[in-house]
């Protein structure tokens, strides 16, 4: 509930561990606020993106390999390169990928992982996905808009299920 050992002191943000993220403030805040009232505290730390906003943007959410394999997890990998994605090469912007990471049994999604154009906005699709506990096949079997840069977020979650991208090189 965010309350600190001090009786009506609570804190968020970048007075609490964690990534200092305003987004993660934001919704710590709203949560605080709502467990001062009594309502229903609750966050995934591990649906919170991080995003670098460089040129390409680096965007990331969830478990990464290296995670997985000190935890034991059993895991698959998807991975579709902008090269291979129209908007991209009609944007000239065709640096990066996208890699997916799900649950060899289950095939939830576990993490994503975005190099490249719109990673910023794309890894919110994939936050959305983890925080409602959905598998690479569902996010292969939404249809996505083309041409989008958002297509390479789907053909990696398909290759991650199925072992191939459709349109891959």
């Amino acid at each position: 509930r965010f309350q600190t050992v001090l009786p009506n002191i609570y804190a968020i943000g970048d007075c609490i561990q964690g990534p200092m993220l305003a987004h993660k403030a934001e919704d710590e805040a709203i949560i605080c606020a709502e467990g001062m009232v009594g309502g229903a505290v609750h966050i995934d730390y591990n649906c919170v993106p991080s995003v670098i906003y460089t040129h390409p943007e680096v965007a990331w959410v969830g478990k990464n390999e290296e995670e997985l394999k000190a935890d034991g997890v059993e895991y698959s990998v998807g991975k579709f390169p902008f090269a291979a994605n129209s908007r991209a090469k009609c944007n000239n912007e065709t640096d990066g990928m996208v890699k997916i990471l799900g649950d060899k049994k289950t095939d939830r999604l576990l993490g994503a992982h975005i190099i490249g154009p719109g990673a910023g906005e794309m890894i919110n699709e994939a936050a959305l996905a983890m925080e409602y506990g959905a598998s690479c096949e569902d996010v292969a079997r939404v249809c996505h808009a083309h041409p989008t840069c958002s297509e390479a977020f789907r053909e990696a979650n398909l290759a991650a299920w199925s072992g191939k991208a459709i349109n891959s090189m």
